[in-house]
């Protein structure tokens, strides 16, 4: 579940990057940061409980999404649409991982009791 924890990481760092490039005088895009973080965290953390286990392929659509709106924005290239389309580009790479990333497959799981 490594990626999930990534995939949070990364919607804090979205959370914050307002104050750390300065834009924190614009509202709009300070409260949409915020959301678009609320979101991406969200998924991931669904994606901890069995039933929506697979809710972090929701973060592919949140990432094109920001992927387009760091490109098309009609204001002149600022940092923050910059970081958003780097931030939309990692997105994509990690809501691929799987959760069980870090098992090993199903076939070679063994259990551990021992039999006596």
């Amino acid at each position: 579940m490594w990626g999930r924890v990534v995939e949070i990481m990364t919607a804090v760092w979205l959370a914050i990057s307002p104050w750390i490039f300065g834009i924190s005088d614009q509202p709009h895009l300070v409260w949409s940061d915020m959301l678009i973080a609320l979101a991406i965290a969200t998924c991931s953390g669904l994606s901890y409980w069995r039933p929506t286990r697979r809710a972090h392929l929701v973060i592919l659509l949140i990432s094109v999404g920001l992927i387009a709106w760091g490109r098309l924005s009609g204001t002149p290239p600022i940092a923050a649409h910059q970081n958003h389309i780097v931030i939309g580009l990692f997105l994509l790479m990690i809501a691929l991982i799987p959760n069980e990333a870090s098992r090993p497959p199903e076939p070679w799981r063994f259990e551990t009791t021992a039999k006596v």
